[in-house]
């Protein structure tokens, strides 16, 4: 019976795969001095996170400048990522997954 019970629970754990969060998630916004656009990609587990920004000055959009940073999902020196479904915040911006 324990033997039943035990083979029962591995099968059970063994099925159980931890979910994965890789794919590429986006952001936009804008304000009276900046537009950006990020992409987020999740790729076992190295997130890359590509910025896109326009400087607003005195009512003109400047040319687009890019930013590109990378680091590990549970880096301690990186930003912390929380994982949702089918999105991930860092800071306050909520990143919505465009491929599943």
């Amino acid at each position: 019976m324990i033997g039943s019970i035990v083979s029962l629970a591995v099968a059970l754990f063994a099925d159980c795969k931890p979910e994965s969060h890789d794919g590429t998630y986006i952001a936009d916004w804008k304000n009276e001095y900046f537009m950006a656009d990020d992409t987020i990609i999740i790729k076992a587990n190295i997130v890359t996170k590509r910025t896109g920004y326009r400087k607003i000055r005195n009512g003109q959009l400047k040319p687009k400048a890019w930013s590109v940073k990378k680091w590990g999902l549970n880096d301690p020196s990186g930003p912390v990522v929380e994982l949702g479904e089918h999105q991930v915040t860092i800071g306050n911006t909520v990143y919505k997954q465009i491929d599943q």
